[in-house]
C-alpha cells in the first residue's frame, strides 16, 4: 500500500536527521529533511484517508492508524519548527520521535497485537510476528530515508564549504549498517521461517520478487554503498553523490 511506504519513508528521512550530529551539518540540510518528510508523510495520510475504511482495518484500528500517522506529521512539524530557530538538539529529539511513530504506523502494531490469533498465525507466535513486522518496517524506513538523505548530504557540500567530511562518512556508515542488518535478518528470516513452516510454492510464486529484493535491493546496492564509502574516504564528495544516486535507486527498487 502506498501510504505505508510513504509514512515509512518520512520516518526514514527523520532518522537521517536524528543520526547526524546537528552541529556538523547545515541547517539547510536539516530543513530539507523536514520538508521532504512532511511532504511524503502528508501524501501518505492522503492515500490512507482515501482508502475504503472497511478494506483492511476496522473503524477503531483505522482511527488508531490515522492518529499515529498524524502524530508522525506533528513530530515532523516540530522538527521543522526548531530547525527554523536553530535549536539543533531539540529538533533531533523530534526527528527521532517521528521515526518511532512512523514505524509504529507502518507496522500497525496495535492491530497486530489485538487481532485474534487464528490457525494461520499459531506459528510464529503473535508477539514474534509483530516484532518481526515492526523490525521489517524499521528496516524499510531506515534504508529508504538514509539512502535519500545521504545522497542529498553529498549535494550540500557544493555550497557548504565549511562542513567537514565527518557527517557524510557517518551517514554513509549508518546506511551500510542498515543494509547489512537487513540482509542478515531478511535473508536469514525468510529461509528459517520457510524451513519451520514451509510455504507451498514459495519460490515458484514469489521467487522473482524475493531474488530481485535480495540481489538488486541488497547485494548490488551494497557494492555501490562501498564505492561511495571509498570516494568519501578520498574526500571526493561529488563522485560519492553520483554513486549514491544509483544506490538509492536500487534501494527503492528492492
Amino acid at each position: 500500500m502506498p501510504e505505508t511506504f510513504l509514512i515509512l519513508l518520512a520516518g526514514g528521512v527523520m532518522l537521517a536527521a536524528a543520526l547526524s550530529d546537528p552541529k556538523q551539518v547545515t541547517l539547510h540540510w536539516l530543513r530539507l529533511a523536514g520538508i521532504i518528510a512532511l511532504c511524503v508523510g502528508a501524501l501518505g495520510v492522503f492515500f490512507h484517508v482515501q482508502r475504503d475504511a472497511g478494506e483492511t482495518l476496522s473503524l477503531f484500528y483505522r482511527r488508531v492508524q490515522t492518529g499515529l500517522m498524524a502524530a508522525t506529521l506533528v513530530a515532523v512539524l516540530g522538527q521543522l519548527a526548531f530547525v527554523q530557530v536553530a535549536w539543533r538538539r531539540t529538533q533531533r529529539l523530534f526527528a527521532a520521535a517521528a521515526f518511532v511513530l512512523a514505524v509504529m504506523a507502518g507496522a500497525n502494531v496495535l492491530h497486530g497485537l489485538m487481532s485474534p490469533a487464528g490457525v494461520a498465525v499459531r506459528f510464529p507466535p503473535k508477539a514474534f510476528s509483530v516484532a518481526l513486522q515492526t523490525w521489517s518496517c524499521a528496516g524499510v524506513a531506515a534504508m529508504g530515508g538514509l539512502a535519500l538523505m545521504d545522497m542529498l548530504l553529498g549535494h550540500a557540500y557544493l555550497t557548504a564549504a565549511k562542513m567537514t567530511i565527518a557527517p557524510f562518512r557517518r551517514l554513509n556508515l549508518a546506511l551500510a549498517v542498515a543494509l547489512a542488518l537487513r540482509a542478515v535478518v531478511g535473508i536469514g528470516g525468510v529461509l528459517w521461517l520457510n524451513r519451520v513452516r514451509p510455504i507451498e510454492m514459495l519460490w515458484g510464486i514469489y521467487g522473482l520478487y524475493i531474488l530481485t529484493r535480495w540481489l538488486v535491493g541488497l547485494g548490488v546496492a551494497a557494492v555501490f554503498v562501498y564505492m561511495a564509502h571509498d570516494c568519501i574516504r578520498r574526500r571526493s564528495t561529488q563522485s560519492a553523490t553520483g554513486i549514491l544516486y544509483v544506490a538509492g535507486l536500487l534501494t527503492f527498487i528492492g
